[in-house]
Parts: C-alpha cells; sequence; structure tokens
C-alpha cells in the first residue's frame, strides 16, 4: 500500500465483527487515492477500433481504479476473508458480496443512530457547541451506514433536540427559512448563545428596604419590675393610633444613584431612561442582524 492512509487499514483489518469501521476506512483511503467510483460506476465498454482516444482513456483509468481498489480490499483482510474473495473480479464484486455477509451490522448502526438523535434533548444550560457535536455525531453516523437525510431535515431534527432557551431563534428561523449547513447553524446558534447569556440579571432599583425596629431597654426595666404582677389589660386601640405617619421626602433633597444628581430619583432619571431605551434598541437590532436574512 503506497497512500500515506493506508496505515489506517493496516492497523483496523477486517475481521466480522469491526465490517462498518473497516468500511469507514477504507473509503477514507479510496478517496483519497481517486479510487472510489469503481465501488458505483461500471466498467465503460470495450470502445471501437476507431473510437475517440477519450473512450480508451477512460477505460483504462477504470481498469487501474478497480485493480488499486481490490487491492486495498484484499491487504485490509484477514487470511480467511482473502480467500473467500480471490475469485470476484471487480471490487463493486467485492463490497457487495461483503455487504451480503455483515448488512445487518450496517442497518442496525443506522436504527441506533437515528434512534439516539430523536430521543437526545439539550439540557437547559448545556452550551450549544457541546450539544451540536453531539447531534452532528449521530447524523454522520446514520448517513455513513446508509441513511440518506437531506439538509432541510437535519435541521428540523436538530430544532426538536434544543431546550426552551432557544424557542426564539427557531420562531426566527421558522419565518425566514434560510438554508444553511450544521456549521452554519451552530455558529448562529452561538451567536444567540452570548447575545442572552447575561439578560437574566436583575436591574437595579431605589427601593429602600424597611428596617426591623430596634428594641426599646425601657420596655425591658418595665418588664422586670412588673414581675409577678398580673399583666394590664391594653385597651383597644384607636384607628388613629393604628396608623403610622409616613414620613414625607423632600424631592429636592434626594440624590439619585444613577447621574448623581439631585431633585429626582433613579427610576426618574432621563439619562438612565434613555440609556435603558438605548441597550434594548441596540440588543435587538443585533438580534435581527444575526438571525433575520434581509429581505
Amino acid at each position: 500500500m503506497s497512500s500515506p492512509l493506508s496505515v489506517i487499514l493496516t492497523q483496523n483489518k477486517l475481521t466480522g465483527e469491526n465490517f462498518n469501521d473497516w468500511k469507514r476506512n477504507l473509503l477514507i483511503v479510496l478517496n483519497f487515492e481517486k479510487h472510489s467510483f469503481v465501488l458505483t460506476q461500471p466498467r465503460p465498454p470495450t470502445p471501437a477500433i476507431d473510437a475517440p482516444d477519450r473512450d480508451f482513456v477512460a477505460l483504462e483509468r477504470w481498469d487501474n481504479s478497480n485493480l488499486s481498489a481490490m487491492c486495498y480490499i484484499r491487504a485490509s483482510m484477514s487470511n480467511v476473508f482473502q480467500k473467500q474473495h480471490e475469485e470476484h473480479q471487480t471490487a463493486r464484486q467485492i463490497m457487495d458480496n461483503l455487504e451480503e455477509m455483515f448488512g445487518e451490522q450496517t442497518i442496525q448502526a443506522k436504527t441506533d443512530a437515528i434512534k439516539g438523535l430523536m430521543n437526545w434533548r439539550q439540557k437547559v444550560g448545556t452550551l450549544i457547541k457541546k450539544h451540536m457535536m453531539k447531534v452532528m455525531a449521530y447524523l454522520s453516523e446514520a448517513q455513513t451506514n446508509g441513511a440518506e437525510i437531506d439538509s432541510a431535515t437535519q435541521l428540523v431534527m436538530v430544532f426538536q433536540t434544543l431546550s426552551k432557551d432557544f424557542d426564539l431563534f427557531q420562531a426566527s428561523y421558522n419565518l425566514n427559512r434560510k438554508e444553511m449547513s450544521l456549521t452554519e447553524l451552530m455558529k448562529e446558534l452561538q451567536a444567540f448563545e452570548n447575545i442572552f447569556k447575561g439578560s437574566g440579571s436583575k436591574a437595579e432599583t431605589n427601593v429602600a428596604e424597611p428596617s426591623s425596629p430596634a428594641p426599646n431597654p425601657k420596655r425591658k426595666k418595665e418588664k422586670g419590675k412588673n414581675k409577678g404582677k398580673k399583666p394590664a389589660v391594653d385597651a383597644p386601640a384607636t384607628k388613629k393610633s393604628t396608623k403610622t405617619k409616613k414620613r414625607k421626602v423632600d424631592p429636592k433633597k434626594v440624590k439619585c444613584f444613577h447621574c448623581g444628581k439631585k431633585g429626582h430619583f433613579k427610576k426618574d432619571c432621563r439619562e438612565y431612561l434613555s440609556m435603558l431605551k438605548q441597550k434594548d434598541n441596540f440588543d435587538v437590532l443585533y438580534l435581527e442582524g444575526c438571525l433575520v436574512e434581509e429581505s
């Protein structure tokens, strides 16, 4: 084996149980050497004597690639399988026979990959890159073993695995139906994730928390003096006594926590409200730029 990738086949020879992995490695080598077309294209007919030169070149190229492919296949088999496939004349005949022998492994591997993808769900808080790598591995395994899944169906299957954190992204995609590869989708999802990563933080407020009243030392002394005596029955409180006087705050003395100027609270500060409005507009514009394709 002259290919620099042939070491893959040397270290992973076909033994029977590893057919799917062996086939994957074989296709890597044949694609690199540009011989894989003989597995799908039949041998060209023998051209007539007066046929153009390109017909002879095409036939010679096919024969050379077929011979190379058979050598790669047989050299990466165990001795038992080599003996079984000595009579075959084309690489395709050898592969078809192996598919009949171990085809159930391929079907089972394809079924397991699709089933695993359908049951896979992203947990809330899991990074989208880690989740997408798992999803792409399932899709690759299914396609390697014969599953034909178009790009649109792949995107639908991916969206079904996402958590509710990406509902807004999915809604935007459904409106625009932008075509993209899985790699492009992962980048878009990562951009969406970065935008909304800190959106759950709470805004600051100027509301003061009520403080609990300090204990009255005189009250404790009175309790000590009256120890042993019957407790006096308090007269029912009137409506006036139950009402607590609210402390009036002079607006002119109030200092804003945002701009530092006196005369207003932070919630009424024009600079603060303008800043929030600009920030909201920026987030919306940036999100639309990432997710919405201009019509």
